[in-house]
């Protein structure tokens, strides 16, 4: 069975007074509580979840010049999905942009809410404060 991921980044304009007022305590077309949600299914069969607070990422990629980096970026929630093949995969968000999460292992869910502060999202998964993210990648992307 599938783990199912959901990410929430609340909408820092979102008024529940104005819900309260005007639609019954409910969202609305001009006043949506989440400015976008992420979903996701992890096909492979899930023996085990680690959950690291504060913890270390490490960010690996190439940069356009075919140059490849590794970047460790702190202060990181990692959550490990360890498949009964012993493969990890990794759901990750800076501690800064948590709000909350829940974790409920029998149902496989795990539900993400993230503040409604600028963010990166370069692949799926990884969810990075702007303040944050790599200073050494930003300046790669500009030359």
């Amino acid at each position: 069975m599938a783990f199912l991921i959901n990410v929430f980044m609340h909408n820092e304009l979102y008024s529940q007074e104005f819900a309260d007022k005007n639609h019954n305590g409910e969202e609305s077309a001009d006043n949506k509580l989440f400015e976008w949600e992420d979903e996701m299914n992890l096909r492979a069969e899930i023996a085990e979840v680690e959950v690291q607070e504060k913890a270390i990422y490490s960010l690996k990629g190439e940069k356009g010049d075919g140059e490849k980096f590794e970047i460790e970026i702190p202060n990181m929630l990692i959550f490990d999905f360890i498949t009964e093949k012993n493969e990890v995969i990794q759901i990750a968000a800076s501690e800064s942009l948590l709000e909350s999460y829940e974790l409920i292992i029998n149902d496989k869910i795990l539900t993400i809410f993230l503040k409604g502060e600028p963010y990166a999202n370069p692949f799926p998964g990884l969810y990075l404060a702007s303040k944050e993210f790599p200073k050494e990648l930003i300046s790669s992307v500009r030359d």
